[in-house]
């Protein structure tokens, strides 16, 4: 069994952390612009985790990814190590870690010793169970994206000892690390860079002008 990791910003979900989180912190004080140039100065792992302590993410309301959900939970089935590897801050990864827990409904019976004939019912109850096995994401010091998640991934699974699932051209270097390169709403230019790897194509990013096309045509 080979492990799967998961990227979370466009791939686990339709939009991307860092974004979300700075226009959040910065539509409660606009003043904090003057700032945050600052705080990318800094690195940035230190800017997120400034955002962290300024802006809460309702992980509840995001735009997650049915298919890429579905895909895990089949690996799931398998028996596959799950884990969410991502360049956002490790407080909204594990918030979304959380939210995302498979219900497993389980049926078990018992017995009435009240009665004076032995009568057995059956009682569900349902089971919370983590989608993902563990995290791995950015704290202030260090930022998991590019080269720095690959170097981690190799260094906790070995060179093609894993299954890596992202969108962007910076997951490059991990998906040259993978044993699986999953392809998850990119662009023609991402395919291409890929070709010379073992991949699986997901699914495949619209251009909007195509969108707008079959919308009005």
């Amino acid at each position: 069994m080979t492990p799967l990791i998961v990227d979370l910003d466009h791939t686990l979900i339709n939009t991307d952390l860092l974004y979300e989180s700075s226009m959040g912190t910065l539509k409660k004080n606009p003043l904090l612009i003057f700032i945050y140039l600052f705080w990318f100065l800094r690195g940035k792992g230190y800017l997120k985790e400034q955002l962290t302590k300024r802006f809460s993410i309702d992980v509840s309301t995001l735009p997650y990814n049915q298919d890429v959900i579905d895909y895990i939970k089949k690996r799931k089935k398998q028996g596959d190590t799950i884990i969410l590897a991502t360049a956002s801050h490790k407080l909204y990864a594990f918030d979304v870690s959380n939210h995302l827990n498979i219900e497993k409904t389980q049926a078990k019976n018992k017995q009435q010793d009240f009665d004076l004939f032995t009568h057995n019912s059956q009682q569900t109850t349902v089971k919370k169970i983590d989608l993902f096995d563990d995290v791995m994401a950015s704290n202030k010091n260090f930022n998991l994206s590019s080269h720095n998640k690959a170097e981690k991934l190799i260094e906790r699974f070995g060179d093609k000892g894993f299954d890596y699932m992202g969108d962007h051209l910076r997951d490059l270097p991990v998906w040259e690390s993978s044993n699986l390169s999953i392809l998850v709403n990119v662009p023609n230019k991402v395919i291409n860079k890929t070709r010379h790897l073992n991949t699986l194509i997901l699914s495949k990013k619209i251009k909007k002008c195509n969108i707008l096309k079959n919308k009005y045509f």
